[in-house]
C-alpha cells in the first residue's frame, strides 16, 4: 500500500470559466441545431438502417477534428440531442441516448488517438463502431424483452449491424478527409 499522499490541487490550476471560448460553445450548440433541423426534415424511403448517420456523424467528426477541446462532440451532440427532443423528432426513442454516446465515443477517440488523429481511416474505424452502438442496443433491448424493434425481426441483427457499421465508416471517412483536405488547401496557401 502506498503511503504517498495524493498530489495537491489547487483551485488556480482549475480552468477559469472565462477562459472559455465561448464564441466556440455557441458555435457547438448551433451546429447541434443544424444537426437536428436536417433530422427532422430530411426524410427519404431508403429501407436502409444507419444511412441517417451520415447526415449527423460527418459534421460531428469534422467538428471533433477541427477543434482542440475537449468534449466538443460531446457539447454538439448533447445540443442536438436536446434539439430532437424539443422538436419532437420521434425516429426511436432512444435516439437521444446514441446522440450522447456517440459524441463521447469520439471525444474519447480524440483524446486517447493521438498518434492517430490526423489519419482518415482512424475516423472511419471509430465512427463506423460508435455508429454501431445503435443496433448493438436496440438487440440488447429486444432481446431482454424492454421493447421490441420490428426491422430486427424481419430482417434478423446482421443486416443492421452492418449497414450502421458501414454508414459510420463513410461519415468518419468523409468527415474527416473533409476537414484534412482543408487543411492541406490552408498549408498550401
Amino acid at each position: 500500500m502506498s503511503t504517498k499522499s495524493l498530489p495537491k490541487v489547487s483551485f488556480a490550476s482549475i480552468k477559469d470559466w472565462r477562459q472559455l471560448n465561448w464564441l466556440e460553445i455557441l458555435g457547438l450548440i448551433g451546429l447541434g441545431l443544424v444537426i437536428a433541423l436536417v433530422q427532422a426534415n430530411v426524410h427519404f424511403p431508403l429501407r436502409l438502417p444507419g444511412w441517417r448517420g451520415i447526415l449527423w456523424l460527418t459534421p460531428l467528426v469534422a467538428t471533433r477534428m477541427l477543434t482542440s477541446s475537449f468534449g466538443a462532440a460531446s457539447v454538439t451532440s448533447l445540443s442536438a440531442a436536446g434539439f430532437l427532443l424539443l422538436l419532437g423528432v420521434r425516429n426511436n426513442p432512444f435516439d437521444w441516448f446514441f446522440y450522447l454516446v456517440v459524441g463521447e465515443l469520439l471525444d474519447l477517440a480524440y483524446y486517447f488517438g493521438r498518434r492517430w488523429r490526423q489519419k482518415a481511416w482512424f475516423w472511419a474505424i471509430v465512427a463506423g463502431l460508435a455508429h454501431l452502438t445503435k443496433p448493438i442496443t436496440m438487440i440488447i433491448l429486444s432481446v431482454s424483452g424492454v421493447w421490441v424493434f420490428n426491422f430486427l425481426i424481419f430482417r434478423g441483427p446482421i443486416y443492421p449491424l452492418l449497414t450502421h457499421l458501414l454508414f459510420g465508416a463513410l461519415a468518419g471517412f468523409v468527415g474527416s478527409l473533409a476537414v484534412l483536405w482543408v487543411k492541406r488547401i490552408r498549408r498550401i496557401s
